[in-house]
């Protein structure tokens, strides 16, 4: 990794300021790679909404390895899958809206 030895002062407003510290933690960068990243002409991307999905695939993985844990076990022997395809299909859809505006 490259050491950052360099610095660089610019001056604002206050107003202006203020404005790259929201747009900095709206991006959740730090200051220093905020401003890096928009003077390098770097892409910088805020996909909101990920936790959620993140959130929704982890229980539809839950669900899906207590499924496997019963039917393993013997204590499961038919299975309808109806809710979960639906729940998947959902989130499989959020991931491709988020996906549409990250382009």
């Amino acid at each position: 990794m490259r050491k950052r030895n360099r610095t660089i002062t610019i001056r604002c407003t206050d107003d202006e300021y203020e404005w790259i510290h929201r747009k900095a933690e709206r991006h959740k960068l730090s200051l220093s790679d905020f401003v890096l990243r928009s003077a390098l002409d770097k892409k910088i991307v805020v996909a909101d909404g990920l936790d959620e999905v993140a959130r929704q695939q982890k229980a539809i993985g839950r669900n899906l390895n207590q499924i496997a844990m019963l039917a393993h076990e013997g204590r499961l022997h038919s299975v309808h899958l109806d809710e979960l395809l639906k729940q998947h299909k959902a989130v499989t859809q959020a991931v491709c809206n988020i996906a549409k505006e990250v382009k």
